[in-house]
């Protein structure tokens, strides 16, 4: 079986596995997977923790869940992803993953109402799919996939999160930027402050000042934090 992905797209999902690893989006669970241009195809991270994926643990699948490439196993949530790609001809790529803050919102099925700057990126509001259970059939996540319509990403019961983007380092930064808007806001409610959430006018205005350049300069940060690259004064 041929790989039809390019070696560079190979190595982008490989330091997204290692940031997403780095920053605990990801520990012993979660997946990446991103669509393989001018193919039918997706790339798909195995069934394995991120932080030990290599290159040739990847796969290949078409949109209705075939392996085309590679010998490792498929995730078992790869329907959702599925459903995503087949519904959003404009994700390119998406990151799973169980972050601890964005979890306390998913143990209490609550949506996450944005209030800080950086979670505009995913609009006002990130719904719940209120099913506590592994999205392991083509219903679910259609399901999934109808929950998330054109959003950023969708919070999952007891479950984690799901973050789409145009390119992997996108998912990513989306993943992540969800992750930092849960703990800042737990933090806030922890104070006994009252956030001030975003209207849908004021997110997009918030969303718009940067929106090309922001998940580019974040992700050179992530990558380069991962590498070890920054040293800080205790």
């Amino acid at each position: 079986m041929t790989f039809a992905s390019s070696a560079e797209l190979r190595a982008e999902v490989l330091t997204a596995c290692r940031v997403l690893t780095h920053f605990r989006i990801v520990e012993g669970f979660g997946h990446v997977s991103a669509r393989i241009p001018g193919t039918d195809r997706i790339l798909f991270t195995p069934r394995r923790a991120l932080g030990l994926v290599t290159d040739a643990d990847l796969l290949e699948l078409d949109l209705d869940g075939r392996k085309n490439a590679g010998a490792g196993a498929p995730a078992l949530e790869v329907a959702m992803h599925l459903a995503v790609f087949r519904r959003r001809p404009d994700v390119m790529a998406i990151a799973r993953g169980h972050p601890r803050h964005v979890a306390a919102y998913a143990c209490a099925a609550e949506p996450l109402k944005v209030a800080h700057g950086f979670g505009a990126n995913l609009g006002t509001v990130v719904p719940v799919y209120k099913r506590p259970f592994l999205v392991v059939s083509r219903e679910m996540g259609e399901a999934v996939a109808d929950l998330l319509g054109g959003g950023e990403a969708v919070i999952l019961q007891g479950n984690g999160m799901l973050a789409v983007g145009q390119s992997v380092a996108h998912a990513c930064v989306q993943a992540l930027f969800l992750e930092e808007t849960a703990e800042l806001q737990l933090m806030s409610l922890g104070a006994g402050f009252t956030p001030r959430f975003y209207t849908p006018e004021d997110a997009a205005r918030r969303h718009g000042d940067d929106r090309v350049h922001e998940p580019i300069r974040a992700w050179e940060y992530y990558v380069g934090a991962t590498e070890g690259r920054f040293t800080r004064n205790r």
